[in-house]
Parts: structure tokens; sequence; C-alpha cells
């Protein structure tokens, strides 16, 4: 793969060429960290379990993740855009990360296949913001889908389950019902408006909104330490 590569403070990037307008891509060419208190938050409460990482883009949290992880952790990412993921894996590669396994899946509530809108309507690629939909198009592609119930071992303790999946956030959750009920993991949830979903399917188990980090809301079971900038807003 031929890709302009950056850096910052926790590794090396491969990034999207044709993506430059997007905030990652474009902090990390500066040299900076995208989603910095996200980073902390996760690297700070990975402790001694693993993590499970849903629309890893081009690897852009991974560096920083995989050297929080206690030695037996571990790293779960998917990525279902196919050039997202290979630059994925070069960023896997290029730091040498040997605790990350990634696949190249949407997640879902089943196992199966999903379309996915990864160009929009002029043909540029969409990179991190590609999304399900329901009919076939143009810039539409098959994508393999599965339950991360199916994909994570069951001996696995899982210490935080953070999506990044453009709006398919409730069918992932449902998918992984069984890891919640086990693990009782964090949850962070990219841009997600439903914490009335998170009551109705899982408040048995004490989930409460503690906190927001960027665009991530945060529910957890447990007190979580908590920067102050970073409470919940009523």
């Amino acid at each position: 793969m031929n890709a302009p590569l950056a850096e910052n403070k926790y590794g090396v990037y491969s990034l999207p060429s044709k993506l430059n307008h997007r905030p990652a891509v474009r902090l990390i060419k500066q040299g900076y960290v995208y989603e910095p208190k996200t980073i902390r938050f996760m690297m700070e409460n990975a402790g001694d379990g693993d993590i499970i990482h849903a629309g890893t883009f081009f690897g852009d949290f991974l560096p920083g993740l995989a050297g929080a992880m206690s030695p037996k952790g571990k790293i779960w990412a998917f990525e279902p855009n196919p050039d997202s993921f290979e630059h994925a894996k070069r960023t896997i590669k290029l730091n040498k990360l040997k605790n990350v396994t990634i696949q190249n899946h949407a997640l879902s509530n089943t196992s199966g296949e999903l379309l996915f809108r990864t160009h929009d309507k002029n043909g540029q690629p969409m990179g991190g913001h590609s999304t399900v939909v329901h009919e076939f198009g143009d810039g539409i592609q098959r994508v393999s889908a599965v339950s991360l119930d199916d994909m994570i071992p069951a001996n696995r303790k899982i210490s935080i389950l953070q999506l990044d999946v453009e709006g398919h956030e409730r069918a992932a959750l449902i998918g992984a019902e069984k890891i919640i009920n086990r693990c009782k993991p964090i949850l962070i949830l990219e841009d997600f408006k439903r914490p009335r979903f998170i009551r109705l399917n899982f408040g048995h188990l004490g989930y409460k909104l503690i906190g927001k980090l960027h665009g991530n809301r945060i529910f957890s079971t447990e007190p979580v330490a908590f920067w102050k900038d970073n409470q919940p807003q009523s």
C-alpha cells in the first residue's frame, strides 16, 4: 500500500490519502491526537480486561490503547469499510501491535450481511462516515456483519465496549447482550442520543450516563473517575 504516513506521541499511522478533510486525518497529519480525552479515558479504565473498539477507521486509537493494556489484555477491533480496514491493518503493522486483532466486519444484532455506503453521491470516499443503508445503489457495498456475542470468546473479560458505528449502535448492542450481561463493561457510544434504549435493555444491570467525551456518551454500572468538565449535563 502506497499511502502517506503521519505520527503523534502514540505512534505511526497509515492515512487515507483522499480523506484529508476528515478531522482525524487532518489532526494526526499535523502531529496531534484525535479525541485525546476519549483515548486517555480508555487507557485509564481498561484495567486487566479487553477493549472492543468498533469503527476503527485507519487505527487512530490503536497505538495509544495498545500501549495501555495489561499483559494479557487484548483489543478486539472491527472496521467494515474495506479501504479503512487496510489502513488500520497497516497501522497495526507499523507499530508492531501484538495485542490487537482486527476484523473486516460490521457489527449488528445477528451475523449475516449488510449494505454499506462507502462513497457519497459524488463518488468521494466516506471513510469513517460510511454507514449502513437499506437499498443497494452507487457507492454501496455488501459487507459481512457479525454479532459480538458470536465473535468474542466467552472466557474473555471485556472492560470497555466502544462503538463508533454511525447510527447502528442499537443493533450492535443487542448483538453484545451476553457480553454486557456477563462483563458489565463501560459503554462508550459515539453520538448516541438514545439513553432510554440503555435503560430499557440494560437498566437492570445498573447502567447510568456518567459523562461525555468529545461526541461520546459514557455509560457505566460503577462510579468512574472523571474530569469536572465532562460530567453529564441535565
